[in-house]
């Protein structure tokens, strides 16, 4: 049967900037001085249905262009964001209060080339060889799409020695499970010299990113931004590239999870400066970037009303740290939440877990304390420091001692396009603490969710988040969820030559050897609450754990942090289901809990996880089977194409995997490194989680 979406290809590789060696020249200063279309009324009248350039499109000649949607016309303006296309005979419309999960509109299908190589950066002032890069990228090639849109991504690893998957961070993936890209749960790896070919439905919209889920492999480079195009609940005039913020330790992820790095830096959108850290230039620095910048234009659009006002997105894609995003002197509106359009609510700072996204609206009205003036004044030449605060205990950074103020200044603002001067002004009093409990209390979603009662219990099940005080199962595990009632759970590793979708048919005692299966049944009009529990008296846990779940938004019924859970206490469980916080990360408090509650609409196997990096490479993580005789009918086994395929790429790895001649150059035989196996005990190929 012919589709009915119109096929429309974009070419990522000429269509992003290389943030290179050179930090001083212009690839990474931005300015936005009209540079987006809005409406494109004279494309409509010629094709009869939208094709318009969305508001805050980074990519060149790129358009939403809704082949289908006969009559609609877009309705978005810079004084009301809110709508995106109305049919003017009928007046349907979809806008901020459309009910994404049950309503989209029909888009084009947009196609991606990623090649997956080994490669080199110097993000920072040193030069990293060990890089994993997207297209030769760093970071990788921003994905574009529209609200509504199929996106197809081909995935060509090219990798030397690394297998690769690639995950669609807090993509929805409704009855799509086997595209969301974990090696061991959804697919094997895509094995070097071989490819694998994503596609999913921007069912809806906002900003996240992509990146490998096989190990720590992100890391080292391989995340990159995704944009959805689609309306906002606050006006805006422009909106910024999407912004990164990471922690970058100038070696390979692959050895931190044996050791700390010793040289951590942080990046936004990608650049660095090393001095910053060292305090001075550090041997085999090449040349030292300057700093990210952005400009805003003072100039008013109408000198009546007001000055103009920015959309930034923000992405923590970090390895180990939860950071807070503060621009010295403005306010921020806060309008989203993960991929989640919430009512405005206004913050001088953000905190930002790894895995979360927000996106703010900043005017370009300079303002001081309105309590003490003097603690902030505002500077003369228009300049203001953009500063990613490491939040107290949540990053390996947090152990640095120097000159802390200096480097949390990772970014300049700046109002006057010619000026290279470094700012001089004043923080604003931020909070340090590490949790998002206080965000979270203020998130209140636009399009309202009314929570069920669980259906797993009267309060739902308990995870306990486990330190081992024993040797695991593997080289690096030290990490489980931990059920009260059970003992047997242990930290968690896939097999990445024998993934859980093909094992989606699996009853009783079929399960491989090792997994810990604890069946459950529910229907799609569920509610399954999970209780995660961080203040665990006999193994204290090591700090505060971002939470996040694959498949899923979860609502948030309950946090706290400080507060031991006990499930005897009458009292103790008090869960918000009227339209509370909605999200797909979670941060856990350091010794509290969270409660999340997620609806059973979504049949498949989904990965949970902590998303430091290293802890989830430690065994901090858990699959979800969810409706597994649902999960059947959509992929019955011996008549699907996508289990098909799944047995292609594993037939692949498997055959790349246990050939020790693929291993790392100096390794065949090579019984003096214990981190990598010989060809005698090729089997062993995989010393962490995997995920």
């Amino acid at each position: 049967m012919l589709s009915l979406r119109h096929i429309w290809v974009i070419v990522t590789d000429v269509a992003h900037t290389l943030f290179g060696s050179s930090f001083f020249g212009d690839a990474a200063q931005y300015h936005f001085g009209g540079r987006f279309g809005l409406l494109h009324i004279d494309a409509f009248a010629k094709h009869g249905h939208p094709i318009f350039a969305p508001p805050g499109s980074n990519i060149d000649r790129f358009v939403c262009n809704y082949t289908l949607m006969t009559g609609f016309k877009p309705c978005g303006t810079p004084e009301d964001r809110s709508c995106w296309l109305r049919n003017s005979d009928t007046g349907e419309e979809y806008n901020i209060s459309t009910d994404y999960e049950t309503k989209m509109p029909t888009g084009i299908t947009r196609v991606y080339h990623l090649n997956v190589t080994d490669g080199y950066i110097n993000a920072n002032g040193l030069d990293f060889y060990e890089a994993k890069l997207f297209n030769d990228l760093w970071p990788g090639p921003l994905i574009e799409a529209c609200w509504g849109d199929e996106v197809e991504i081909h995935v060509h690893n090219q990798l030397s020695h690394n297998g690769t998957s690639i995950h669609w961070h807090g993509i929805r993936q409704n009855q799509t499970m086997h595209m969301d890209g974990v090696n061991g749960i959804t697919q094997c790896p895509v094995a070097p010299q071989t490819e694998f070919v994503y596609k999913w439905t921007a069912t809806q919209y906002g900003t996240s990113w992509y990146h490998s889920h096989y190990s720590v492999q992100y890391a080292d480079g391989l995340q990159a931004p995704i944009t959805i195009h689609g309306p906002t609940s606050f006006p805006y005039d422009e909106a910024i590239e999407p912004i990164t913020v990471t922690d970058w330790a100038n070696n390979s992820a692959f050895e931190n999870i044996y050791r700390n790095p010793d040289k951590e830096d942080i990046l936004l959108g990608g650049l660095g400066n090393i001095v910053r850290f060292t305090g001075g230039k550090t041997e085999n620095t090449t040349e030292i970037p300057r700093g990210y910048e952005i400009w805003f234009d003072d100039l008013e659009p109408n000198p009546v009303t007001r000055a103009k006002r920015y959309l930034l997105r923000l992405i923590n894609t970090a390895f180990d740290t939860t950071f807070i995003f503060s621009i010295d002197n403005h306010n921020f509106t806060v309008v989203e939440a993960d991929f989640v359009p919430v009512q405005p609510f206004n913050a001088t700072s953000i905190l930002i877990a790894i895995g979360q996204r927000y996106h703010v609206i900043v005017e370009a009205t300079p303002v001081v304390n309105s309590s003490d003036p003097s603690a902030n004044p505002l500077p003369a030449d228009g300049n203001y420091w953009i500063r990613t605060w490491v939040a107290d205990g949540c990053g390996l950074i947090s152990g640095y001692i120097g000159d802390w103020e200096n480097y949390m200044k990772t970014g300049i603002l700046r109002y006057d396009n010619t000026s290279t001067a470094d700012p001089t002004t004043e923080a604003w009093h931020v909070s340090l603490e590490c949790s998002d409990t206080a965000f979270n209390d203020l998130i209140e979603p636009v399009v309202p969710w009314k929570v069920g009662d669980p259906s797993n219990g009267e309060i739902g099940e308990q995870f306990n988040i486990d330190n081992l005080t024993s040797a695991g199962p593997y080289a690096t595990s030290f990490f489980s969820f931990e059920r009260p009632d059970s003992k047997e759970v242990t930290p968690f590793q896939t097999a990445y030559g024998n993934p859980t979708f093909l094992n989606l048919d699996n009853v009783g005692d079929e399960w491989p050897s090792g997994w810990v299966v604890v069946p459950e049944n529910y229907t799609e009009e569920d509610w399954v609450y999970l209780v995660l529990n961080s203040n665990n008296q006999n193994h204290p846990t090591f700090g505060p754990h971002p939470i996040h779940l694959h498949g899923h938004d979860f609502a948030i019924v309950q946090q706290e942090n400080d507060m031991v859970w006990d499930p005897s206490d009458p009292n103790m469980f008090k869960p918000n289901k009227k339209n509370p916080p909605r999200r797909d990360v979670v941060l856990l408090p350091r010794n509290g809990f969270a409660v999340i509650a997620f609806k059973t609409d979504n049949p498949g196997v989904w990965l949970m996880h902590c998303h430091i990096a290293n802890h989830a490479s430690a065994g901090l993580s858990l699959q979800i089977m969810e409706r597994q005789a649902k999960a059947n009918e959509i992929w019955p086994p011996g008549n699907s194409s996508a289990l098909a395929a799944a047995h292609t790429v594993c037939a692949s790895w498997n055959s790349w995997a246990y050939d020790c001649k693929n291993y790392w150059p100096g390794n065949l035989g090579n019984t003096t490194n214990p981190n990598y196996p010989s060809c005698a005990d090729a089997v062993n190929l995989q010393t962490d989680s995997g995920v």
